[in-house]
């Protein structure tokens, strides 16, 4: 199977489509190795369809279906399964991305490398946060305080993806996002533009601003 690697992850639903993709043979040909996500409630459920993954469809244990139904404490469910859960763990890691003061790159990288394992063709994955690009979004700040929305450092997360892009080359990323994004402008400038651009050299993108990479 290939790995994958999932950038600000969310709950999941873009690795769920690749990891359930099958190859001619009806194999599972791609497998999510490590998902990052910062919110706490995305990475509970992260872990929770991790956990899940790591059965056969027909071995699923009945207690995970007992926690769906609201029978059992998810606690209690990964307690009855403590190296299922481990793994999931591992998988599903609650980080944030750009943040370099608890997270700083060498942390990130060290945790992408060890979940890689020396693989050579995987594949990474994710979209940088939506909010500060969607179009309802920006119809609640922009009228209310357009230069809270201009000083929005989500708008520059997508660099976070660059420099792993750089840093770790996949064989092939998928960027997704909302579709806001392509009319998402800051300082006069759409943001599509700009990721257009920084992806040519990803590397030195990633590095302009404040340090952090982060900044326009």
């Amino acid at each position: 199977m290939i790995p994958v690697v999932d950038l600000f992850a969310g709950p999941g639903g873009l690795s769920e489509g690749f990891n359930a993709f099958q190859d001619r043979a009806g194999r599972q040909a791609f497998k999510t190795v490590l998902s990052i996500e910062t919110d706490v409630f995305a990475h509970e459920t992260l872990k929770l369809r991790s956990f899940f993954r790591l059965f056969p469809r027909k071995d699923v244990p009945e207690e995970y279906y007992d926690h769906l139904r609201g029978k059992l404490e998810r606690q209690q469910l990964y307690q009855s399964y403590p190296e299922e859960s481990a793994r999931a763990d591992a998988e599903a890691w609650n980080a944030e991305l750009g943040n370099n003061q608890s997270f700083p790159s060498d942390k990130i990288d060290r945790r992408i490398s060890e979940s890689l394992n020396g693989a050579e063709n995987w594949i990474l994955i994710g979209g940088p946060p939506c909010q500060a690009y969607s179009i309802a979004g920006r119809s609640r700040v922009i009228p209310v305080d357009p230069e809270k929305y201009e000083k929005d450092q989500r708008h520059f997360l997508y660099k976070a993806y660059l420099r792993i892009i750089a840093e770790h080359r996949p064989s092939l990323f998928v960027m997704e996002n909302v579709k806001g994004i392509l009319t998402s402008e800051v300082a006069g400038k759409r943001i599509i533009d700009r990721i257009l651009s920084d992806l040519r050299e990803p590397m030195p993108a990633s590095r302009s601003g404040n340090g952090s990479g982060l900044e326009g």
